[in-house]
């Protein structure tokens, strides 16, 4: 798994109301505390600004919904 580190993008769960209707948003590290929490600053599919501070690496956003938490994009 690769580690986090500044301007890497990586998935957030975002609020559909506030993301054109999709549940998951990119997002830009800003900071890093560690090998799983991290500064973010999310980029919503809409003229709202979000910061998340310590979320926390989860291996799926499966489920969750507008937690502090992060994942790495899937490859392709």
């Amino acid at each position: 798994m690769p580690k986090p580190s500044l301007g890497r993008v990586v998935l957030v769960p975002a609020d559909p109301a506030v993301n054109n209707g999709a549940d998951t948003a990119p997002a830009i590290i800003t900071r890093v505390w560690n090998d799983d929490v991290v500064n973010v600053r999310v980029l919503l599919d809409s003229d709202a600004i979000q910061w998340r501070t310590s979320v926390k690496y989860v291996n799926d956003l499966g489920g969750l919904a507008h937690t502090h938490a992060w994942t790495w994009p899937p490859r392709v």
